[in-house]
């Protein structure tokens, strides 16, 4: 017998503030983590989108009433403050911008550089009246979310992945002071941000446990990860937390910088991360973005939503379904469809194991 998709009976923002309060709700929210995909509901160039408030706002209003989303947002990525302090951007008209100029030939250039003003500086005006806009349009019914890069990926796209490396064995202090520059000049676009009432999160990506090992982890990713984070709490709830690849061996120290939210690539185990850590944070995730959204078939995705509920439904701290990084630029529309579409077959709540099958034995 054919399962029932019911039909929502709150606003994504009733059903995640009664999350966030541990109140009753209907299903499980979830975060497709739409990003640059976003412009191809409006037909749109993801350089054009990219670059325009007006567009992006149009673009994630659109994906959100399309296919039915949890949350808008806004991502001023991993690049977005190494690019208001100088780095230069390529924006390919269909694939997410990259770096052409990295700002920084030394690790001790930094000190030539100011903190960017966050009206004036690259993209910061862009981004902030991108979420003017999705708060006034969309606002009152869905969370709006502002997303940005941690101060390791900052100092990565100021420099460039093979100096940055070295110098964390040849400098170790100024990559420190470059770090700390990187805090610095992201507080200011924190704060006119937090004036939006939008939630945050900070991605980390050169933080991996693919990238560095353990113990340059904890000397320098961090301590800066924790003093970020205490910025953005100083003005709005902890943010959401997420860094690529394999975190196993950093999980418990992400949940010690202060983050409100862990987000988990599809790496992880979630089964894992709920035994180790889910008393003490929330958890979101780890829907296979290429596996899956990208490669995969409508079937595909139902079976990885129904595996990652399992998993997760009953973490202590709560859970919400969302893929493991951000969804491919050209994933098919009808994998995003049927991954709206299976939350709202599986995800109800209370959790319902008797919709899982086998699985669920």
């Amino acid at each position: 017998m054919a399962t029932a998709i019911l039909q929502d009976s709150m606003t994504p923002l009733e059903r995640l503030g009664a999350f966030i309060q541990g109140k009753p709700y209907d299903r499980i929210p979830f975060n497709a983590f739409m990003g640059d995909h976003a412009a191809r509901v409006i037909d749109a160039k993801v350089s054009d989108a990219s670059r325009s408030a007006s567009l992006l706002a149009k673009a994630q209003i659109a994906a959100y009433r399309h296919y039915k989303l949890d949350f808008v947002g806004v991502q001023a990525g991993h690049l977005g403050v190494a690019e208001a302090l100088g780095t230069e951007l390529e924006f390919p008209d269909d694939c997410t911008a990259y770096v052409k100029k990295f700002a920084l030939d030394h690790v001790a250039d930094f000190k030539r550089l100011e903190v960017p003003n966050p009206r004036k500086a690259g993209r910061f005006p862009v981004f902030l009246e991108a979420a003017e806009i999705l708060q006034q349009e969309v606002g009152s019914e869905v969370p709006v979310g502002m997303l940005f890069g941690g101060p390791m990926s900052t100092a990565y796209s100021l420099l460039g992945a093979e100096r940055l490396l070295k110098s964390l064995l040849t400098d170790p202090e100024l990559v420190h002071e470059l770090l700390d520059f990187c805090i610095e000049s992201a507080t200011p676009f924190i704060r006119e941000a937090a004036k939006l009432n939008v939630g945050f999160a900070i991605v980390d990506p050169v933080s991996s446990g693919s990238v560095m090992s353990y113990e340059l982890f904890k000397k320098f990713s961090k301590p800066a990860l924790t003093k970020l984070i205490g910025r953005v709490r100083e003005v709005s709830a902890p943010p959401m937390l997420h860094i690529c690849g394999n975190t196993r061996k950093i999980i418990g120290d992400m949940v010690d910088t202060g983050a409100g939210v862990l987000s988990l690539d599809n790496s992880v185990d979630l089964a894992d991360a709920k035994k180790e850590v889910g008393s003490r944070i929330t958890l979101v995730g780890n829907i296979r973005p290429a596996d899956t959204m990208f490669l995969g078939t409508s079937q595909t995705v139902e079976e990885n939503v129904k595996e990652c509920l399992l998993k997760g439904h009953d973490s202590p701290h709560g859970y919400i379904l969302a893929l493991g990084c951000e969804l491919p630029i050209k994933t098919p529309p009808e994998n995003v469809h049927a991954l709206s579409q299976a939350v709202r077959k599986y995800g109800q709540f209370p959790y319902q194991p008797e919709l899982f099958g086998a699985l669920a034995n």
